[in-house]
Formats: structure tokens, C-alpha cells, sequence
């Protein structure tokens, strides 16, 4: 099996959806499952940020009026419906399906329609790049699939294209940045951009809670959970053991913290 991938990047202006991630660079999407025949595709999104972002978000997806970043490479109108399956205050769940329609095709429906059903993939949305990951052992159909995305590709988009020469990697026990709650993903950032693991340390964690005008107690909390979270996913990936008090099995979403 080898893993290809089809990086869809946005101009500010192509698509309303997509203008909220590049508006707010902290909000994140992924694909939790996703499934596609030749006509139809079914799939649950989990979107992670901040409050203010996924608001922006929640508005832009009920007023989705034609295939966007979500549905498809078109602008045309789309057969879909979507629900959300859980709200929380940095984190959704999105569940949605759509049915092609003539001049507006997904990357997934093209996967299909030249791979056959049961084309596994996985997309991943975050600033101004859609990207999209298949795992197929038919080499020759992706230049198929390129060419029809490029000459459909509509105004403001760019179409990256690239191929793992290595193993795919599609395991899931694999820790990743949306597997770790964004407060305390947002901390890690904090600290790293005020110079805190710097040698020697730029900044002490009461002074970037100054600096950010939140509790010192609060930003010490949320650091020492990321760094907890880091050191145990780190050794599960070396490992391929995941304890059972590993943070990886918490709620990207979870808030426990605030």
C-alpha cells in the first residue's frame, strides 16, 4: 500500500469556509471517519480552537449555500446534510453527507471513481490548506485523479500533489497535535514563543502570565499537563504501548482546565 496525498490551497476570498481558518490559524479539522461509494460520501469531522473561531465556524456552516471546502472542489450547489453531534467550547463533532452532483466533485468521489469503492481517506483543514490523504495500492490511477482535479480546479486554488516513499503512516494510537486539548496546546505555545525553554530561559511562566493576563496558576496547570501529555505520547510512539493513564484517551475538547 502506498499514501498519496492532494493538498487543496486557498486564496483569502475563495471560500467562505475555509476564510475562518485562515482568519483564526489556531482552528483545526480532521477527519474522524470517512467513507465514499462512486455517488456519496459520509464522514465526522472533529474541529478543534478557540471559542471565538469555532463560533465563526458554526455560523459559516449553517449558511453554507454551495459546495465549499467541506464538500467538494466546486462552487456549484450540493446535495448535503450535516448535524452536530457534539458541541463543546473548543472543540465539534460534525457529521455529514453529500451526494456528487455533475461539475461539483470531491477528492473523495474522484478516489472512488477511479480506485473502486471502499477508498479509504482522511482530510485535514487547518490555515489555507485542505489536505487529503488515500491510501491505495494503484499507483497508476493518481495521475488520473491530478489531472481531473486540475482542470477543474477553480479560481483561487492551487493544487499540491506528493507520494510517501516510505510505509504509510495511518495508525491512529499515534499522538498528534489535535489529540491534545487546546488550551493547553495554546500554553505550549505561549511558552515557546516568550523564549521558556530557551538556554538560558527568556521568561519565567509568571511572566508570560503577566504578559497574557491570565492567572499564573492557571498557565502553570496547563503546561505541566502538555508536557505530561508529550512525555507519554512520546514513549507510546517508541513503545507502541499507550498506558492506561496516558492523556491520549482524553477529549480533544476537554476543558477541564479553565
Amino acid at each position: 500500500m502506498r499514501e498519496f496525498d492532494f493538498t487543496v490551497v486557498y486564496s483569502e476570498g475563495a471560500d467562505h469556509l475555509m476564510d475562518v481558518f485562515i482568519e483564526f490559524p489556531q482552528l483545526y479539522s480532521r477527519t474522524v471517519s470517512c467513507h465514499v461509494t462512486s455517488d456519496t460520501m459520509w464522514r465526522v469531522d472533529e474541529v478543534t480552537g478557540p471559542r471565538e473561531a469555532l463560533s465563526a465556524y458554526d455560523d459559516q456552516l449553517a449558511n453554507l449555500q454551495r459546495c465549499s471546502s467541506l464538500r467538494g472542489m466546486g462552487g456549484c450547489q450540493v446535495d448535503w446534510t450535516y448535524e452536530t453531534l457534539t458541541t463543546e467550547s473548543t472543540r465539534r463533532l460534525i457529521y455529514s453527507k453529500q451526494s456528487e452532483s455533475e461539475g461539483c466533485r470531491s477528492i473523495p468521489y474522484l478516489a472512488a471513481a477511479h480506485l473502486g469503492d471502499g477508498v479509504l481517506c482522511r482530510a485535514e483543514q487547518h490555515g489555507d490548506e485542505y489536505r487529503w490523504q488515500i491510501l491505495t495500492d494503484d499507483d497508476a490511477a493518481m495521475s488520473s485523479i491530478y489531472e481531473e482535479l486540475s482542470e477543474n480546479l477553480r479560481d483561487g486554488l492551487e493544487l499540491r500533489f506528493g507520494r510517501l516513499d516510505q510505509s504509510p503512516e495511518w495508525d491512529d494510537r499515534r499522538g498528534t497535535g489535535d489529540d491534545l486539548p487546546y488550551e493547553q496546546r495554546e500554553a505550549l505555545e505561549l511558552a515557546v514563543e516568550y523564549g521558556y525553554y530557551e538556554t538560558p530561559r527568556e521568561m519565567s511562566l509568571q511572566e508570560i502570565a503577566d504578559a497574557e493576563d491570565v492567572p499564573t496558576s492557571t498557565l502553570q496547570y496547563r503546561i505541566t499537563r502538555a508536557e505530561s501529555w508529550l512525555a507519554k505520547t512520546f514513549l507510546s510512539n517508541e513503545t507502541g504501548d499507550v498506558s492506561d493513564g496516558v492523556a491520549l484517551n482524553q477529549s480533544p475538547g476537554a476543558t477541564s482546565d479553565d
